[in-house]
Order: C-alpha cells, then sequence, then structure tokens
C-alpha cells in the first residue's frame, strides 16, 4: 500500500477509480441492505437471504477481479497476487458452490458471508473514493483498518461452512468425478477438491491476517492525530 501511481493520478484515472469505487460501494451496500432486513427478523432464512443477494453479490464480487488488472497496470500500487488471493476463495464460493448447490444455501455460512463481506466492502470502497478526493474522515479511516479484524475471521468461518454444507450433495452426483480410466488417468472427486482447498485455509489465513494487521500498524497504529494517509 502506497501512494497511487502516475496512471492513478491522472485525471483519468482517479475519474475511472472513483467511479469503480462509488459502484462497488452501491453495490455493496444493496447486500448489506438485505442482509440487515434478514438479521432484523431474527429468523436467519439462510436460503431467502440467499435468493434475494445472488444477482448482485455474484456481479460485485466477479468485477473485483478487475482490481488484479488495477495492480498490474498501475492504477493502485498493491501486490497484484496478494489482490488476487483475497479474491479467488470469494469467487470459488459463489461460482463453486452456494450458485451450483442448493443444499449450501442453507448453511449459516450464507448469513455470514453475506453480512461480513458487505460490511467489509461498503467501508473499504468508500474509503477509497472519498481518498482520491482527498476527504477521508478518521472515523472512516479507523473502521477501514479495524473492522476486519472480526471481519475476515466470520467471513472465512462463512465460506468452510458454506463449502462443507455442499459436500454430500457433491458426492452424491456422479456427474461431478472423473473416476478412473480416463486420459488423464486419474480420478478427480469435486467434493474431495473442495476439502483440500478448505485445508489450504489453515496455512494461508494467518499471512493473510497478519499482512492486514501489518497495514493497520501502518495506517492507524500510534498515530497521534486522526488524520487518514494517502493509500489506495
Amino acid at each position: 500500500m502506497g501512494k497511487r501511481s502516475s496512471l492513478g493520478e491522472s485525471f483519468f484515472g482517479k475519474v475511472y477509480l472513483l467511479v469503480y469505487n462509488l459502484l462497488q460501494f452501491a453495490g455493496w451496500s444493496y447486500c448489506l441492505y438485505q442482509f440487515v432486513l434478514e438479521a432484523k427478523t431474527f429468523q436467519f432464512n439462510n436460503r431467502r437471504l440467499w435468493n434475494n443477494v445472488q444477482l448482485p453479490l455474484a456481479i460485485f464480487q466477479t468485477l473485483q477481479l478487475v482490481e488484479v488488472l488495477h495492480c498490474i497496470v498501475g492504477l493502485v500500487p498493491s501486490n497484484p497476487i496478494i489482490t488476487f488471493e483475497q479474491i479467488i476463495s470469494r469467487i470459488l464460493v459463489v461460482w463453486g458452490v452456494a450458485l451450483p448447490f442448493a443444499s449450501s444455501r442453507d448453511s449459516i455460512g450464507i448469513f455470514l458471508i453475506t453480512g461480513s463481506w458487505s460490511l467489509a466492502e461498503i467501508t473499504r470502497y468508500l474509503y477509497y473514493a472519498l481518498n482520491i478526493l482527498n476527504a477521508v474522515p478518521y472515523l472512516l479511516t479507523w473502521c477501514r483498518y479495524s473492522f476486519f479484524l472480526v471481519l475476515y475471521p466470520s467471513g472465512v468461518t462463512g465460506e468452510l461452512l458454506t463449502i462443507y454444507a455442499s459436500l454430500n450433495e457433491i458426492a452424491k452426483n456422479p456427474n461431478l468425478s472423473l473416476a478412473l480410466p480416463n486420459f488423464l488417468n486419474v480420478s478427480v472427486h469435486y467434493d474431495i477438491v473442495l476439502m483440500g482447498i478448505m485445508l489450504l485455509y489453515i496455512p494461508l489465513f494467518p499471512p493473510m491476517y497478519f499482512h492486514l494487521l501489518a497495514q493497520r500498524k501502518k495506517i492507524i497504529g500510534g498515530a497521534s492525530k486522526p488524520a487518514a494517509k494517502k493509500v489506495n
């Protein structure tokens, strides 16, 4: 994280990033609105929540892939590999689990990912948009670099629970397995693949979490006055 590149500081670069961030802010705000409507009923109907958010959530989550391109072309200074790692697990949960497998939509994981992702993203994108305008209040800076302390673990928990809820349905579907003999000379079972991905969270979660902690310390840790630093 740091100052935007010359491309990101150009007029057209700023306008593009402002429009993109505001668009994402609007999309995730809608998802959070639907989450709040469901949460206030205290019934936690995860399938109903998913039916209400699946389209905008799929659109705006998938749209985040352009942020990897933003890093590559120099619109923002973030690391494209880290950015990709932060996005790809969510896209897998949306397109590889929640959309195709009905059993996953009954999991409390749907409730967790909708709330965690939405709240995290509206603070992040609003922060980015106002940062372009040099108008970030300290409270938003604090929220941007503090909410993840809870939202990142709760989001990861939601992802794992959503995947777990789909495993039995996947295992019962022979069309989702590649049995021997085949041209690859190896058997592939989608439920086993997903379980392997779940295990990958164990070594991948701590480094990502500590990366976010380092960002927090850099931006607001030990700050003597309530001023936002120039980041994107």
